[in-house]
């Protein structure tokens, strides 16, 4: 794999606001080539056309050094972890069952499928969709085909903020409780919406979820951290179990 697969699929994903920055920014230039005006006029322009532009810059940067130079390229949220039934949940681009069938051998992983247009209407996601692939099982988000307790470790690996809704969202992390019993695990990696991604991805930051609003998820989905970690500065993993 390149050593900036990472970085490049985000852009595939993403291209629609890179493509338009640049356009945006060749279009305003011949506009101010133009026109006469006044200062400080031409330097609050440029000044905003260049912090727009770097931030989308920036945000290229932070997601080569998260997916290709980190330990999350790398499947570190992995580490230590000992499992035989394993199930990723995913909603169209599945980012763990390579990380999962490398460094736990003896596991026997599924993949599961639980997009749904209703719930999850991301543009980037539908582009990730159409250029996945590899094969998962189609299953509905709350009706998983996975027996009660069968399930070691779960893991939705940058997924499940595309729920957008509170209700829904909920409502698959209980599924999840479900099928890990009393004694499985699910780990969760997501960026939140903290400080650290607002400087690297701007308005960009609004797409993720907060901590509190994570933890009220789970809460309802009757499911509590045992361990979370940074991975990063822009990257959370949550450990979760049941509530017994």
């Amino acid at each position: 794999m390149s050593s900036f697969a990472g970085v490049v699929k985000i852009a595939r994903f993403n291209w629609p606001w890179y493509a338009g920055a640049v356009l945006m920014t060749i279009a305003l230039a011949g506009v101010l080539s133009r026109l006469t005006l006044s200062m400080p006029w031409p330097a609050l322009i440029w000044t905003m056309i260049a912090l727009a532009d770097g931030w989308l810059l920036l945000s290229l940067v932070v997601s080569h050094v998260i997916y290709d130079r980190s330990s999350v390229a790398r499947g570190g949220w992995l580490d230590g972890e000992m499992a035989k039934e394993v199930a990723i949940i995913h909603l169209g681009q599945d980012e763990a069952s390579a990380h999962a069938t490398r460094l736990l051998p003896s596991a026997n992983c599924r993949v599961f499928d639980v997009y749904n247009p209703q719930h999850s209407d991301s543009p980037s996601l539908a582009r990730a969709r159409a250029l996945a692939v590899a094969a998962s099982m189609p299953a509905a988000l709350n009706q998983l085909p996975l027996a009660d307790g069968s399930i070691d470790l779960a893991l939705v690996i940058f997924a499940a903020h595309e729920l957008r809704d509170d209700h829904v969202r909920a409502e698959f992390f209980g599924e999840l409780a479900r099928i890990i019993g009393p004694h499985g695990r699910v780990l969760v990696l997501e960026h939140l919406r903290d400080g650290w991604n607002l400087l690297a991805y701007g308005p960009g930051f609004l797409h993720f979820l907060g901590r509190r609003t994570w933890l009220q998820t789970f809460a309802q989905a009757g499911l509590r951290v045992t361990h979370e970690t940074r991975l990063t500065p822009w990257v959370r993993r949550f450990e979760l179990r049941r509530i017994r």
